[in-house]
């Protein structure tokens, strides 16, 4: 295995942070088994950088004319893998970030899905974006049962894509219902019963993905 090369992003700006991210040549292949970030190791202060992710999510129109959808598609893949150092889903388990911090980061990609996400054509990440940060729990490397982080930080999951379910963005709600799946919330059923009650035109395909979801039964 190649040994690691290193980066010590501490004093980048949000911008060069952006570059950072998204401003990268085509990977080799679509396998996802050789990415840029798959053997870096990143230098970063975790409150600054989660600060960054806000900002980047909260107003994050100015990514389509500036990289390719291909650019935007690999690097929202390398923010939400555990294998890179400082992505989003590294912060989150993160025990030295405040559940503060972590719980607006979350929040934010509320935003990300709505202003962009919805709106830009992107491939697998925006798809697998919920799955990648909600599977803990159906995994069961976090447990609602233990309280404190999994049970707060199932619970910020849970506001953010009930918020997105409520999205008119066919996008967000596929989304949405795909984290639901994933995210074993106690309310799951209800909010989706609720959903399907307020959409009777869905489609046949639709409601039984939505009852997976409520099932936990989604892939």
């Amino acid at each position: 295995m190649d040994q690691p090369s290193h980066i010590d992003i501490r004093r980048f700006s949000f911008d060069e942070f952006v570059s950072f991210l998204f401003d990268r040549g085509a990977p080799p292949d679509s396998s996802h088994r050789d990415r840029w970030y798959y053997h870096l190791e990143v230098e970063f202060n975790p409150e600054a950088i989660c600060a960054y992710y806000v900002q980047l999510f909260r107003r994050p129109d100015f990514l389509s004319p500036r990289f390719t959808k291909l650019q935007l598609d690999e690097g929202f893949w390398a923010i939400q893998s555990p294998n890179l150092t400082c992505s989003v889903y590294k912060l989150i388990h993160d025990s030295n970030l405040t559940l503060s911090a972590k719980g607006g980061c979350i929040r934010s990609m509320t935003d990300l899905f709505e202003r962009l996400f919805s709106k830009e054509s992107l491939d697998t990440s925006v798809q697998m974006w919920w799955d990648s940060l909600c599977y803990d729990w159906h995994c069961g490397n976090r447990k609602r049962e233990r309280g404190g982080e999994d049970k707060r930080l199932q619970d910020v999951f849970f506001q953010t894509l009930s918020t997105l379910l409520s999205s008119d963005s066919e996008i967000c709600q596929r989304a949405a219902l795909h984290g639901l799946g994933h995210l074993h919330h106690p309310e799951t059923t209800q909010l989706i019963q609720q959903y399907i009650q307020q959409h009777p035109l869905l489609t046949k395909e639709w409601k039984d993905y939505a009852l997976s979801a409520a099932r936990f039964e989604v892939l």
